[in-house]
């Protein structure tokens, strides 16, 4: 639990704070991460949030190798819980770290260098950090900041994207599998220079713990220095551990130290991959076939067991990693994890040599090869399975076949009809949506923009209005932010975890980027059969662009549509498409209104159509009336006439805008039409996305942020 109320936070304007440097991400100018936040007499660790103003600044910030103490003026607010369905929560992921404040920091009023004798250790590991920056190989260093010392956020997001899509995430987040590489060649080295094994045992005990306070101890590292640290102590003392055993421990002592840990991907998979092969191991051993073949099987074996993880919290896996997990292996341990020690104990003693930049050339062009493999292979169509997130009982049935197939694995047994239990209930594990009754209609939280997600009843049909996109203002280079998921990306992970395979129809009703800035992005990350757009929207040279890439490159097909048009999109499901009337340019006057019913209910979508447009509108159709209205631009004064709600008369208004949006929407006055008419209002900025479920006798309204409360 905090140690501040919710009043007292509230009442903060004034903290000290201690920041870490390695506990710190400078992203163009915003510095982020955690800190001890000290206020009436209390202390707490938080997240915050600071926006840097002149590149000097920056750069000194990036220079910093010992903690800072700082005074602030500070507001403090709750950590924000996922937007969307079975996506990011911020709230539970610094929960498990048990944060329970974020922190925006507004002002830095006084800040001084910690020195003192417990912060040495962290100016080491900053000091490396620094150093390894002086590699002549911005890829390599990459690499080694996040394989050796735990800098999770070094390496590209789209490679790490890439990897995971074929399986091998685990390789680059959660992985402690140099620690074995590198304590071998330690005792190695140590027994060659004529060290006894008793003393080897001790200095890699005091290597283990060194090691471990340098790199922070992240998740596999500590799992992997943890169990060698009690079988070296077991060797120490004479009472010899088996491996598993150890490895039991370890899992005891993180699960004691932190519960909520086991929630975490990383935990769950650098664990339960650990525990398997510690597992199987003795097994193996005694498999008669050359090596290649069993690594493949216990490749396989790994990716079966991963698979249930995998799905839960991607919502895709892929069978690729059978094979590829192989190779990977292969180069990370005989090529490359020998090569990043070798270059970091070179630029360490001998930084000016020239064997630095000729190893550099090496590794990067090692990994080059392994990045554009691993690209190549997440691109195939067929490398990735989209599973979604479905019910419980999939799950269940699913691990209940992996322990038997352990079972019969430990037992040395070949049993078929564990196999074919494993296979059913896989099989139904992926169909598991096409077997739901129920449809839905989701108002996504794409921020400032629009994304309408409808799902007919069995998943026959899979429809979007609209596909969100990140806006952008100008910035110095120095300011601008890499985002490690862009707003296409979420939009793709947003629509898998509902089980969608694939768009039969994507509605584009404007050529603003806020409605189609993702549409390149949705294309790569899933099929789409058609996608449809106002006659005229073809004339905007950024949305013409993205057109023909779809067309040529995806096979995509493309409708530019006018008004008093129907589309049949399933047995009993069309499209009315009352506007535009006559091309335009794509802009807001020229969206596309889409009517149709579902579920029982009338709905009418309208862009970003202004008042102009709804004046069309109600001569063209004089008794268009609906239940559910998508309210145009966002909830901009702009829209939504008094004249037009009268019209339209809905029981019912969403409202897509962004948290605290720079645009003030939805605007006051829209919103007081719509209370003085008595309209019950769904808002993403303040509910998160919206479901509406139907199909079985009862309909029913979700929000997500509501339902997480």
């Amino acid at each position: 639990a905090s140690e501040f109320t919710y009043p007292e936070a509230e009442r903060i304007r004034t903290a000290a704070l201690q920041l870490d440097p390695n506990d710190m991400r400078i992203n163009g100018d915003l510095l982020t991460g955690e800190a001890l936040l000290q206020s009436e007499d209390k202390e707490e660790t938080v997240y915050f949030y600071y926006t840097i103003e002149t590149q000097e600044e920056k750069f000194n910030w990036e220079q910093q190798r010992f903690p800072q103490q700082v005074v602030a003026t500070v507001r403090l607010e709750e950590p924000e819980a996922e937007r969307n369905l079975h996506q990011f929560d911020f709230e539970d992921y610094l929960n498990a770290k048990s944060i329970h404040w974020v922190v925006t920091v507004e002002a830095m009023q006084f800040r001084s260098e910690d020195r003192s004798f417990r912060a040495w250790p962290s100016s080491i590991r900053r000091s490396i950090i620094l150093m390894l920056e002086k590699l002549p190989a911005v890829q390599t260093t990459d690499y080694i900041q996040t394989m050796l010392f735990n800098q999770s956020h070094a390496i590209a997001g789209d490679t790490l994207d890439a990897y995971r899509g074929i399986g091998l995430l685990h390789l680059f987040s959660i992985s402690g599998m140099h620690i074995q590489l590198l304590l071998t060649q330690a005792r190695f080295i140590l027994l060659r220079m004529k060290v006894s094994h008793e003393t080897t045992n001790k200095l890699l005990v005091v290597f283990l713990i060194a090691y471990g306070v340098l790199t922070g101890w992240g998740i596999g590292v500590f799992r992997a220095i943890c169990t060698h640290f009690i079988l070296l102590m077991g060797k120490i003392t004479g009472h010899r551990i088996e491996a598993k055993d150890a490895f039991a421990r370890t899992v005891m002592i993180v699960v004691l130290y932190n519960p909520l840990l086991i929630y975490s991907a990383s935990f769950q998979l650098s664990y339960l991959l650990a525990g398997v092969l510690y597992f199987v191991a003795p097994v193996s051993s005694e498999w008669k076939m050359n090596g290649l073949l069993k690594d493949v099987c216990l490749t396989a074996l790994m990716t079966m067991v991963s698979f249930p993880i995998v799905a839960y919290h991607f919502f895709e896996v892929s069978w690729l990693g059978i094979f590829v997990n192989v190779i990977f292996s292969f180069f990370f341990s005989w090529l490359l994890f020998p090569l990043f020690w070798l270059l970091f104990f070179v630029v360490l003693f001998f930084p000016g040599t020239p064997l630095l930049g000729l190893l550099c050339t090496v590794s990067d062009s090692l990994l080059t090869l392994l990045e554009n493999f691993a690209g190549a292979a997440a691109d195939l169509d067929f490398a990735s399975l989209v599973t979604g997130r479905p019910p419980a009982v999939y799950f269940a049935l699913v691990w209940i076949a992996l322990i038997l197939l352990l079972l019969s694995v430990e037992k040395k047994q070949r049993n078929i009809r564990v196999l074919g239990f494993l296979m059913a209930a896989v099989g139904l594990f992926f169909f598991a949506h096409q077997l739901d009754p129920s449809g839905k209609v989701v108002m996504l939280d794409v921020g400032q923009g629009d994304a309408i997600l409808i799902i007919t009843p069995f998943h026959r049909r899979a429809v979007l209005i609209d596909t969100g996109g990140m806006l952008t203002f100008e910035k110095e280079t120095w300011q601008v932010r890499e985002t490690a998921t862009t707003a296409g990306e979420k939009l793709v992970s947003i629509i898998k975890a509902e089980g969608v395979k694939k768009l039969d129809r994507v509605f584009l009703t404007h050529a603003d980027q806020d409605h189609v800035g993702s549409l390149r992005e949705l294309a790569e990350g899933l099929p789409i059969d058609a996608v449809y757009f106002p006659k005229g929207a073809e004339g905007n040279a950024a949305v013409a662009a993205v057109l023909l890439e779809l067309q040529s490159q995806h096979q995509v097909g493309l409708f530019p549509l006018l008004g008093k048009v129907d589309l049949e999109i399933d047995a009993d499901f069309v499209f009315h498409i009352l506007a535009p009337l006559a091309p335009g340019e794509g802009g807001n006057e020229d969206s596309l209104v889409i009517q149709t019913s579902i579920g029982g209910l009338d709905w009418l979508f309208t862009g970003d159509l202004g008042e102009e447009g709804e004046e069309v509108l109600m001569r063209t159709y004089p008794d268009l009336k609906t239940d559910v209205l998508k309210i145009g631009h966002h909830g901009s004064a702009t829209s939504s006439s008094e004249g037009f709600l009268d019209h339209v008369q809905p029981e019912l208004a969403l409202i897509s805008a962004g948290k605290q949006n720079r645009y003030g929407h939805p605007d006051a006055q829209i919103l007081e039409r719509l209370e003085l008419r008595n309209i019950p209002i769904f808002r993403t900025d303040r509910q998160g996305a919206i479901h509406f479920l139907y199909g079985s006798e009862e309909t029913e309204w979700r929000t997500i942020l509501e339902n997480k409360k």
